[in-house]
C-alpha cells in the first residue's frame, strides 16, 4: 500500500510541476491573449480583467501588468492596490529605472523582453527576471513576466 501511495504522490508531483512550469512561450502567449482583449473590448474592459482574480489574467506567479506611457499604473494582477500610482522612478534591484526601461522597449519596438532583477515572492531573494511587453493602441503598454 505504501509503494503505491509512493508512486501516486511522485506521479501528482510531477504533473503539478509540468502544470505550472512557466516558459516563455506561455509569457508571450498571455500577453498576447491580453492584448488582444485590449483590441478587442477596450483598454478599461481589459485593464478591469486583468486585477480581476476571476477574470483569466492571474495565474499563480503569472499576472498583466499595464502602464501609461507616463508611468502611472492602470492595472496589476499581483498588486491591484498600485493601480493609479506614478511608477516612472521605480528601480530594480540593479538600480535599474524599471518603468521606463520597459516603456522604451514598448515605443521603440513595439513588443519584446526586458531582463531585470526583481524580489521572488516566494523566497523573497533577488532574482533574475524577464517581461514580455505589447504596446496598446494609444500610450498604454501591457505585460507579464516570468522568475529566471
Amino acid at each position: 500500500m505504501l509503494n503505491i501511495i509512493a508512486k501516486l504522490f511522485v506521479s501528482l508531483t510531477i504533473c503539478a510541476s509540468t502544470v505550472f512550469a512557466l516558459s516563455i512561450d506561455d509569457v508571450k502567449m498571455f500577453v498576447e491573449k491580453g492584448a488582444a482583449l485590449c483590441e478587442e473590448k477596450g483598454n478599461k474592459v481589459c485593464f478591469d480583467a486583468f486585477n480581476d482574480p476571476n477574470g483569466g489574467f492571474i495565474k499563480g506567479e503569472l499576472y498583466m501588468f499595464a502602464y501609461k506611457f507616463d508611468g502611472v499604473n492602470q492595472s496589476h494582477g499581483a498588486n491591484p492596490s498600485i493601480k493609479g500610482r506614478n511608477l516612472f522612478k521605480l528601480k530594480d534591484a540593479s538600480g535599474v529605472l524599471l518603468i521606463q526601461a520597459l516603456i522604451n522597449v514598448a515605443k521603440e519596438k513595439g513588443n519584446g523582453w526586458l531582463d531585470y532583477k526583481w524580489s521572488h515572492p516566494q523566497t523573497k531573494k533577488i532574482t533574475p527576471k524577464t517581461s514580455y511587453i505589447m504596446k496598446l493602441e494609444g500610450d498604454y503598454f501591457i505585460g507579464a513576466g516570468m522568475y529566471k
